[in-house]
């Protein structure tokens, strides 16, 4: 009884820690199933990633081809696009900062769904810089899911229900 007491009081001081810090996940995955295999789709999304006139001025960071992960990278990203993607959250001393920099990294994993088909997960990481004059603060910023959406599509996926 001892350790359950215990383990309901870490769990508790875990809850409030996090609660308090309102911290909430930056990125959620979102996942789709591709009619194709895993090596057909992997190839796909490498392509599409490799070509920014294809993705958009994605640059692909890495591609594993053992894993069938990709992680590719876009900065300096336009205003409109960005409000699209991510929404960032700002303390009230930040009310009259503008954009000044951002970044969106994609993360990219494909596994077997059976014999012509692949699961695909995306999870975008987003971060940006705002500022006013010469002070400037960086913040990690939550995803809207519209990107990963996008790349699901690019992999030929259908994405699953939210």
């Amino acid at each position: 009884m001892m350790k359950i007491g215990t383990v309901g009081l870490f769990l508790g001081a875990v809850s409030l820690c996090y609660a308090s810090a309102g911290a909430q996940p930056t990125s959620l995955a979102r996942a789709g199933t591709a009619p194709r295999g895993v090596n057909e789709t992997y190839r796909a999304l490498k392509h599409y990633f490799s070509d920014p006139s294809l993705s958009g001025l994605f640059k692909l960071v890495s591609a594993d081809e053992k894993t069938h992960t990709i992680v590719a990278r876009r900065s300096g990203i336009d205003t409109q696009t960005w409000s699209d993607w991510a929404y960032c959250k700002l303390g009230p001393e930040h009310l009259l900062d503008t954009l000044q920099d951002n970044s969106a990294t994609i993360k990219a994993k494909i596994a077997p769904a059976g014999r012509n088909s692949s699961f695909v997960s995306v999870t975008g990481y987003f971060e940006a810089t705002y500022g006013l004059g010469s002070s400037n603060a960086s913040t990690s910023c939550v995803s809207k899911g519209t990107l990963e959406k996008n790349i699901l599509s690019a992999a030929g996926a259908s994405p699953s229900a939210d």
